[in-house]
């Protein structure tokens, strides 16, 4: 499957004002698998930031700013809560080495915590199928 992107060009442009190139929201959305819904919720929630403006005022993302939104996607994927990212984010963001350890062996517990789950519940199922067979 192939997505059409369309990079916005708006000219030369700068220092402080509108960005030059990048995708819109609902482009980077596609990108990410995500709704344009979820990425406004991670933008109030200061997990990513656009990394410009066009002209008329909407957000551009670009290619940072995807691999973030795909960072987040794939958190969600795994079953971490909105917190836990917010906590990752925050440990990248300071470049602070040891706190990013740190959280990560927090996640690393947190998805061995939810594997264990799934396995037990996968475990229940195949129990429950013998018994109706």
């Amino acid at each position: 499957m192939t997505v059409n992107t369309r990079t916005v060009k708006l000219g030369i442009e700068s220092g402080p004002g509108p960005q030059t190139e990048g995708y819109v929201i609902s482009e980077a959305a596609r990108f990410c698998g995500m709704s344009v819904h979820q990425i406004r919720t991670y933008l109030d929630m200061r997990l990513v930031y656009a990394c410009g403006t066009t002209q008329g005022g909407f957000r551009l993302f670009n290619e940072s700013c995807v691999a973030r939104l795909k960072l987040i996607s794939s958190c969600r994927e795994a079953g971490l809560g909105l917190p836990e990212i917010s906590e990752f984010i925050q440990a990248l963001d300071s470049g602070d080495d040891r706190q990013c350890r740190a959280v990560e062996r927090q996640i690393q517990h947190t998805i061995a915590v939810k594997r264990a789950a799934l396995h037990r519940c996968t475990q229940v199922l195949t129990e429950a199928t013998r018994g109706h067979d």
